[in-house]
């Protein structure tokens, strides 16, 4: 029986790193990886999302494509070492750096070609010659689609006025920055594919309000807040937060994360039933759409004052 077509897209950083702020299991062995990947195969979801930045996730995901002899069936998206410039010598050409971190990926992965090759270092798309190597790369046939993984709106901006196939953004109920651009429009106009990952923001929106940690504890009030708005239209936080993105959001696909494939099992689930509420979105909305920067991007969560 043919799965259905799914929006979600399963990220990868759990297999390779002891990942997110709600994470109590640690990361999962390799057994347990497999079992997350083949429950996600099962449900519908053929596309993966990793990096070299992951630990050792691309070797884990390309063990288990090996051993199940998926290569070509499934739809793998990575994205190149952060600041790679960094680690080679003044000369080297970009278009040689590019490709040579694309190879080292395909290695671990164990396969001849991606789906999609992202920048990690979202300044790179301000970089002509680091966009060349990109495009070099896609021509050669390394990789069908080429883009960036963003944090904040100017860049993502850029990235879909250069004609990137990919862009990776962070939204959720928190952080609903990009709805105050054109970006989504410019994104249809210019047929970029978009991926709004951190559904979750890291965990913290599935997170009792009392186990924040103290340097973002002045989150709580909000996320008391958005418990509260859950439980008003009879849901868990689990389900609200799926359901935003989902409803909400103008991004073609959901990059989200698991740590068990009951979790998996249970949001796959959540994304398949038949919710929609206006009032629902609009409450999430008006409620946190002017938080501030420094509460809605992990990045820049170590760099609050504790």
């Amino acid at each position: 029986m043919k799965s259905p077509k799914t929006k979600l897209v399963l990220g990868t950083v759990q297999f390779g790193l002891k990942y997110g702020l709600n994470n109590t299991l640690g990361q999962p062995t390799t057994d347990e990886s497999f079992a997350i990947l083949d429950e996600a195969l099962a449900s519908g979801i053929t596309t993966f999302d990793t990096a070299w930045a992951y630990g050792t996730a691309e070797d884990v995901l390309g063990a288990w494509i090996k051993e199940r002899s998926l290569a070509g069936k499934v739809s793998i998206i990575s994205k190149m070492k952060p600041h790679a410039l960094n680690d080679y010598p003044d000369g080297t050409k970009s278009s040689d750096i590019v490709k040579m971190e694309l190879e080292k990926s395909l290695k671990r992965l164990g396969l001849d070609y991606l789906d999609g090759y992202l920048f990690h270092s979202p300044h790179y798309v301000y970089l002509d010659h680091m966009i060349e190597g990109l495009k070099k790369v896609k021509k050669s046939g390394l990789v069908k689609n080429i883009g960036v993984s963003v944090y904040d709106e100017a860049e993502a901006l850029q990235a879909v006025s250069l004609g990137m196939d990919y862009v990776q953004v962070p939204y959720n109920a928190f952080d609903q920055r990009l709805d105050a651009t054109d970006f989504f429009e410019i994104a249809k106009k210019n047929k970029v594919t978009v991926f709004a990952r951190s559904p979750f923001l890291q965990g913290l929106l599935l997170m009792k309000p009392s186990e924040l940690p103290v340097h973002l504890s002045y989150l709580r009030p909000h996320l008391e807040r958005f418990i509260s708005i859950a439980l008003k239209y009879n849901l868990t936080p689990t389900e609200a937060a799926l359901h935003f993105v989902q409803v909400g959001c103008r991004a073609d696909y959901i990059v989200f994360g698991v740590d068990t494939p009951e979790q998996l099992i249970k949001d796959v689930k959540i994304t398949q039933s038949a919710f929609k509420s206006d009032s629902f979105v609009a409450e999430i909305r008006e409620s946190f759409k002017d938080l501030n920067r420094g509460a809605i991007n992990p990045s820049l969560w170590s760099k609050i004052k504790r």
